[in-house]
């Protein structure tokens, strides 16, 4: 057994994930696109929205959130057999337990069902979450230098493509 449970999370559970991330964002600022900044600026609201439109697992401990893996759908006509995977993140005192990979692989059982290929992006400095990512069957298909800015200077991120039903290697 697992020494955490992992569950979709739904608009009742927005308090407890703008929690989560707001803390990832202060942790990892380096790991998102988005800061803490920008998101912690934003009602409540904002995060339920984000919980309707995306699907958002989540590993709870002792009842507390402890990681979280995001899917989002493209919302172009011609992307609707796409999804985006964001917002993955596992709380430091807890990694090294396999949380990670288990927030993953229930996020790729339900994509391969409801998608062709998932998209995401990382930063290419980011060497866990790349060796996760290729292990699950995630292919690197491009690179955007100097994607994402901050106070600190620039990072390049790598845009990964995975098809639906991809063995892991």
């Amino acid at each position: 057994m697992l020494p955490f449970e992992i569950a979709i999370l739904n608009a009742d559970d927005a308090a407890a994930f703008r929690q989560f991330r707001l803390a990832a964002l202060q942790s990892a600022p380096q790991a998102f696109g988005s800061s803490h900044a920008a998101e912690s600026a934003q009602p409540l609201a904002f995060f339920r929205d984000r919980l309707r439109t995306s699907k958002v697992w989540a590993a709870r401990k002792d009842g507390a959130i402890v990681g979280t893996a995001g899917l989002a759908p493209w919302l172009g006509v011609r992307e609707q057999h796409k999804g985006f995977v964001w917002g993955v993140f596992v709380a430091s005192h807890v990694r090294g337990q396999g949380i990670a990979q288990a927030l993953l692989t229930r996020l790729l059982a339900y994509a391969d069902q409801h998608y062709e290929q998932v998209t995401l992006s990382a930063t290419a400095a980011n060497t866990p979450a790349l060796k996760l990512y290729q292990e699950a069957g995630f292919e690197i298909y491009g690179k955007e230098p100097r994607s994402l800015k901050d106070e600190t200077g620039y990072s390049d991120e790598l845009l990964m493509v995975r098809f639906a039903g991809k063995s892991p290697v």
